[in-house]
C-alpha cells in the first residue's frame, strides 16, 4: 500500500471557483522573483503602486495555525506536522509513503501538482484541508479521485462539516477527522470508505519522528525570527492547556489532550535531522513551547550542546525569568509569544488565561536583559467584544515599547480573528448569526477581514 499526503497549491483571484477550475486570469508573480535581494518589497511595490497581479492571493495551509493568503508569494513556510507524523507512523508499519508539498514548493499551477500526484502511483492520496482553502480542497480532491482513492483530513473538519461535504461529493472516500496520526494506518489497513474518528497519540515519544525524507524537508522557514536556514522546524511537545475560545488545534484537532515530549527524546530527533539534513538553526513550532519548568531546563541543556541557534512560539505567563535567561543562554536566539490584546476585558472575553498577570514585566524583563534577543508578538483584531479604538491603543503601546511590523529585533503581526468549526468561539456564535455567515469559509483567511467584522461588539 502507498499512501501520499498532498498540500496542494492555495492560489485564488476575484473570479477563481470550482466552476472555473480555479483558473488565473490575472498576472502571477513568478516565486524566483521574491527570493532575489529585496525581491518581496518589488512585488509589493508593483502590486500596490501598479496594480501589477493585483486581485490575486497566494497563501497556505497545512502546518499552519491561521491559514491566510497575500498579494505576493508567501516567505513562511510550516512544516506539516500532521502529515509528517501519519506518514513516519505509516512508514513504520511497512507502507509505501511521500509528502508532496505544493506550498513549501511556491508551486501555483494546480494542473502541474496534479500531474506530480498522478505519476506517484499512491493507493491513497490524503489531502489535508483547511477552512479557507475548503472549496479548493473538496475541488482538487475530485480530481485526484479521478486516478486514486483520495481522503480528506485536516482542522476544518469535524461531523458537520464532513456531512456538508460528503453529501455533495461522493468521490471522496475517507474523511479523517481530528488529529490523524493512527487513523491514517486504520484506513490504509481496512481500506474501508467512510469517516475514521480521531484517536489521540497520547506519548509522542512511543513513535517514530515525523517523516522527512522528502524533496522539501529543508524549505520550510519562518521568517517572523530569522535564524540561519535551512531551519529545522519541531516539536517539543503538542496541544496546550489553555482554553482560548478561538485556538483551534486544541481544540479540532486534539480535543483538548496535551502531550509534553522528553528533553532526551527531542535532543534525539534534533541530532538525527542535523546529521542527516544539515539543519543550521531550530524552531520549536509548538502549541505552547515552555510547559514545566523543570523540562524546558533539563532541554536547554540538550539545546546548548547542539551549539545551533534556535527559536520558539510559546507563552509570556508560563516560565519565571531565571528560566527565559537559561533559554537565551543555551542558544535561542528569538521567542514568540501569543499576547493577542493589551485590553484585559477582551482577554477575558476569548479566556486567553493571560490577564491574571502582567506579562509586559516579562517583556520589559527580557528586552532590558537580553537585548539581542529577537521577541516577536502575534496579536489579533475583531476579537470578540474588541473594538477599532481598541486595536489602536494596542498599536500604540506596540510603538511606544519599541515594536515593529518589520522590525528584525521587536517585531509583532496583526491578524484576523476567525471563529474556526469545532472552536468554541464558533459555538458561541452559532447562537448570535445565521448558518449563511458562519458558512462563508473563505472569510476564513487570517489576514483579510474575516466573518468577525460582521459581528456585534
Amino acid at each position: 500500500m502507498k499512501v501520499v499526503f498532498a498540500n496542494p497549491p492555495v492560489i485564488r483571484d476575484r473570479d477563481s471557483r470550482p466552476e472555473n477550475d480555479f483558473r488565473i486570469e490575472h498576472f502571477v508573480f513568478k516565486p524566483w522573483i521574491t527570493r532575489l535581494p529585496l525581491g518581496r518589497h518589488v512585488c509589493y511595490a508593483l502590486n500596490q503602486g501598479l496594480s501589477i497581479g493585483n486581485g490575486i492571493r497566494y497563501g497556505l495551509r497545512a502546518g499552519s495555525r491561521w491559514p491566510f493568503t497575500l498579494p505576493v508569494p508567501l516567505s513562511y513556510f510550516p512544516y506539516p506536522f500532521f502529515m509528517g507524523y501519519a506518514a513516519a507512523y505509516l512508514r513504520a508499519h511497512g507502507h509505501a509513503v511521500n509528502i508532496l508539498d505544493a506550498v513549501a514548493e511556491q508551486e501555483y499551477d494546480y494542473d502541474r501538482f496534479l500531474a506530480e500526484l498522478a505519476r506517484e502511483r499512491a493507493d491513497i492520496v490524503v489531502v489535508e484541508c483547511s477552512t479557507p482553502t475548503i472549496d479548493i480542497d473538496v475541488w482538487f480532491a475530485n480530481r485526484v479521485a479521478a486516478f486514486a482513492k483520495v481522503a480528506l483530513a485536516g482542522p476544518h473538519l469535524n461531523e458537520t462539516t464532513t456531512r456538508e461535504i460528503q453529501e455533495r461529493n461522493p468521490a471522496i472516500s475517507f474523511y479523517l477527522l481530528g488529529e490523524y496520526i493512527l487513523s491514517a494506518l486504520q484506513m490504509a489497513e481496512t481500506g474501508k470508505p467512510g469517516v475514521y474518528a480521531s484517536e489521540i497519540v497520547m506519548d509522542l515519544d512511543a513513535i517514530p519522528f515525523p517523516f522527512r525524507d522528502y524533496k522539501s524537508a529543508a524549505k520550510y522557514y519562518d521568517p517572523s525570527m530569522p535564524t540561519p536556514r535551512p531551519q529545522l522546524q519541531v516539536y517539543g511537545s503538542k496541544g496546550c492547556p489553555f482554553h482560548c475560545t478561538f485556538c483551534s488545534w486544541p481544540q479540532s484537532m486534539y480535543f483538548g489532550h496535551v502531550s509534553l515530549r522528553s528533553p532526551e527524546a527531542i535532543a534525539r530527533e534534533i541530532r538525527e535531522a542535523v546529521k542527516q539534513y544539515g539543519y543550521r538553526s531550530i524552531f520549536f513550532d509548538d502549541d505552547t513551547f515552555n510547559m514545566g519548568p523543570e523540562r524546558i531546563a533539563r532541554l536547554c541543556d540538550h539545546l546548548k550542546d547542539t551549539g545551533l541557534p534556535w527559536t520558539m512560539m510559546g507563552r509570556l505567563d508560563l516560565s519565571p525569568d531565571w528560566l527565559f535567561d537559561k533559554m537565551v543562554d543555551s542558544g535561542c536566539v528569538g521567542m514568540r509569544f501569543g499576547v493577542e490584546t493589551f485590553n484585559l476585558d477582551v482577554l477575558k472575553n476569548v479566556r486567553k488565561g493571560i490577564e491574571r498577570v502582567d506579562f509586559r514585566q516579562t517583556l520589559e524583563h527580557l528586552s532590558r536583559t537580553h537585548p539581542h534577543l529577537m521577541l516577536h508578538l502575534t496579536m489579533m483584531r475583531d476579537m470578540p467584544g474588541q473594538t477599532d479604538e481598541d486595536t489602536r491603543n494596542d498599536l500604540r503601546i506596540l510603538r511606544n515599547m519599541g515594536y515593529r511590523p518589520r522590525s528584525r529585533k521587536r517585531s509583532y503581526q496583526m491578524s484576523r480573528c476567525a471563529p474556526f468549526p469545532g472552536t468554541e468561539l464558533h459555538r458561541q456564535l452559532q447562537a448570535r448569526v445565521g448558518a449563511e455567515t458562519l458558512n462563508n469559509y473563505k472569510s476564513y483567511d487570517g489576514a483579510m477581514e474575516t466573518v468577525m467584522k460582521a459581528m456585534p461588539k
